[in-house]
């Protein structure tokens, strides 16, 4: 019987049937490396990603989509000639949804999430700042969290302060809780309230949309600060590391920065 090989060009050993089926496998899966991801993915390819109900304005809008995150996401997709499609998830089924694939991508941070090793996440787009508004006529600079012991101030329903949580704990610094940073910012304008706790690009947003007449001083030094990243399934693993490529790209060509501009 003839064997099932055959010798190499070379003389040297044979090489069987199957391993010349593993070599041509091999060299497929180096072309789709090299041509790209959009191969990988597909010539329709899409990436779901959550804009949620409400939305995080400016980092997120819902409708229609937008948002800085929004923006940049879709820009480095369609370098890879991948679609982002924009879903409405509200925040407690968001992660249910990664889990089973029937959602790709969410903004969110590190430190939000419970369970950060089952997910894949971007380098930083950008940082998220937790700053001190006050009237332009309130005479108070906030350096350091302990200019707030004794004082009431207003925070977001909800959102929990790392560097104040041991304050409001034990009662030093009262907080008041709002909705939304709109009311506060309409409070503080009123003189019923003297200090607000508001995210820096947030605030910056409602003022400008709603056009906000009243001067605020916003303080330099951050209550807290949060990395806010792109989170993926598991599933695009490989499409992240040209993100955080193209995130590269965008912060040195000033992409970013004009991005940015369009929120404030």
């Amino acid at each position: 019987m003839k064997p099932s090989f055959y010798m190499n060009t070379y003389g040297c050993a044979p090489v069987s049937l199957f391993e010349r089926a593993a070599m041509r496998i091999y060299s497929f899966s180096l072309l789709i490396l090299l041509f790209g991801h959009g191969l990988c993915y597909g010539q329709n390819a899409s990436i779901r990603f959550n804009v949620t109900p409400q939305g995080f304005p400016p980092y997120v809008i819902s409708t229609p989509p937008a948002g800085i995150m929004f923006d940049v996401l879709t820009h480095i997709a369609q370098q890879h000639n991948i679609q982002v499609v924009p879903e409405r998830i509200p925040e407690n089924r968001v992660y249910t949804l990664l889990d089973n694939n029937k959602l790709d991508a969410h903004a969110s941070a590190l430190e939000w999430v419970e369970h950060p090793e089952k997910y894949v996440f971007s380098d930083p787009v950008l940082k998220v700042r937790d700053v001190v508004f006050t009237r332009e006529d309130y005479p108070f600079k906030f350096n350091k969290v302990e200019d707030l012991i004794g004082r009431s101030i207003g925070v977001h329903t909800g959102y929990s302060y790392q560097s104040l949580s041991q304050y409001f704990k034990n009662g030093t610094i009262k907080r008041l809780d709002s909705n939304n940073e709109l009311y506060m910012l309409n409070m503080l304008s009123r003189n019923r309230l003297d200090i607000a706790i508001i995210t820096e690009h947030v605030g910056l947003w409602i003022i400008k949309k709603n056009n906000i007449t009243q001067g605020f001083n916003i303080s330099q030094k951050a209550v807290d600060t949060t990395d806010y990243r792109m989170v993926f399934s598991k599933k695009w693993q490989p499409f992240v590391l040209e993100f955080n490529k193209g995130l590269v790209i965008m912060k040195e060509n000033g992409k970013l920065k004009d991005i940015l501009s369009q929120y404030r």
